[in-house]
């Protein structure tokens, strides 16, 4: 079988992560019929001849994006904690309340559906990658990174309400082929759940079009896409890329995050640290892609060959930093705030006690005010507090005797000393003689 490469990065979108390997037919070789691969005149007889040869690196085919190209584009009216060109390594951004994110995964094949097939148990095998990548799950191969707490889930319900299992299939070639702009037509609402797509991806083994903070974020062109056959465990890709980790990188980018050599070394120290290359203080300098495994130091330490944002072989990522976890909470909270309603809305379909009931707050977003209402079905004492993602209490909106029935309470965004809190999470946390609970929300200045 032939397996025909042709170079295409002068129309490859921004951030295009991993392997620019255009039109490429990935349809698994019979055993013993082994690929032949060709790129601009030379052959190679497996994918590890290609991705090692001189070829691979020299021309960048690992990585289509041109970064620096709008390293200095800044959106108006940016929040100042995670932006373009700066990031704040806030401990208000640590992780602490776990953020469940709602995905929905488009598989796409081609019309005869011969290539791009992905199974059930495949998707979910990527899903619970990108757990133990992000919450750092001990026996698996991110025990050794940095808990986000942001954990992935298959959408149980779709945008109108209904159950399903997160997946999607369609059969086209011309979506196969990452165009005819899908997105338009496949798209769950970008702005409340992570529309990963599966497809060729025009090139490279996975991208997204744009970070969050350049703006767009919950249009239908708001997505992850990846090389159907680097998805999921043992992909047919095979290694290095076979682990899953292209996913966990392209995902590192919708949540803000640049790569590790992105605009240089910059600088190692406060405050420029916080401006220049990567724009995270604690990933170690880099001024080029490093491939494989082996140690090397391009800059003034050695280069983070362990982290996700890097172009390493999949088996030797293991971490975000801790900054880095910061920043993508930082967006998370102020561009994506979305993925997190969503799942609240999934959640108020359980009632959260039998005998009271706390309403999702209205707006949710909001920015001033929003109202919490709750349901008694008896009188008695009442407490109703204000609580941030660290569980330091920020207002007591009420604590007395309250009648039975129906009460909501306003809350104007302001702690107990009257003083204006910042953007980001916050819980209101019900007590009562019949029993607790508690929502989330979101507040956006």
């Amino acid at each position: 079988m032939l397996f025909l490469l042709r170079r295409s990065l002068d129309r490859l979108p921004l951030y295009y992560c991993l392997v620019a390997l255009s039109l490429i037919s990935l349809s698994s070789p019979a055993l013993g019929d082994e690929p032949l691969i060709e790129f601009d005149g030379m052959s190679f007889d497996t994918w590890a001849d290609f991705t090692a040869s001189e070829l691979f690196r020299e021309q960048g085919l690992r990585c289509g994006s041109r970064f620096d190209e709008f390293a200095s584009e800044k959106s108006a009216g940016d929040p100042s904690d995670c932006t373009m060109n700066f990031t704040n390594p806030s401990a208000e951004y640590a992780p602490g309340f776990s953020y469940p994110i709602q995905v929905v995964v488009h598989v796409i094949t081609n019309a005869a559906g011969g290539q791009g097939n992905i199974s059930d148990a495949m998707v979910q095998s990527q899903i619970d990658i990108l757990n133990e990548d992000f919450l750092a799950l001990s026996g698996s191969l991110g025990e050794n990174g940095n808990d986000a707490a942001i954990q992935f889930e298959l959408a149980s319900l779709d945008p109108g309400g209904s159950p399903t299992n997160g997946i999607t299939r369609s059969a086209n070639n011309t979506w196969f082929n990452d165009g005819g702009a899908y997105y338009n037509t496949l798209a769950w609402d970008p702005s409340r759940y992570l529309n990963i797509y599966t497809n060729k991806a025009s090139g490279a083994l996975g991208y997204v079009p744009f970070l969050p903070q350049e703006g767009s974020v919950g249009s239908n062109s708001d997505r992850v896409v990846i090389l159907w056959s680097s998805f999921g465990l043992n992909g047919p890709i095979g290694p290095p890329y076979n682990k899953g980790r292209t996913v966990t990188h392209e995902v590192g980018h919708y949540f803000g995050l640049w790569h590790t050599f992105d605009n240089g070394c910059g600088q190692a120290n406060l405050p420029g640290c916080q401006t220049t290359g990567d724009r995270v203080c604690d990933t170690n300098r880099e001024q080029t892609p490093h491939y494989g495994c082996s140690a090397s130091s391009t800059c003034t330490s050695s280069d983070p060959i362990d982290n996700y944002m890097n172009y390493t072989d999949d088996l030797c990522m293991e971490q975000f930093t801790p900054d880095q976890v910061r920043r993508m909470r930082c967006t998370l909270e102020n561009y994506r705030a979305g993925l997190i309603e969503v799942s609240l809305a999934v959640s108020e379909a359980t009632p959260v006690a039998r005998s009271i009931v706390l309403r999702q707050n209205r707006p949710n977003p909001f920015n001033p005010t929003t109202e919490i209402s709750f349901d008694l079905t008896e009188s008695g004492r009442v407490s109703l507090q204000v609580i941030d993602v660290a569980g330091r209490l920020v207002r007591t909106l009420t604590d007395g005797q309250t009648a039975a029935g129906s009460h909501s309470v306003l809350w104007d965004g302001t702690d107990n000393n009257s003083h204006q809190v910042p953007s980001g999470i916050y819980l209101y946390h019900l007590i009562t003689k019949e029993g607790k609970a508690t929502r989330r929300m979101v507040l956006m200045r």
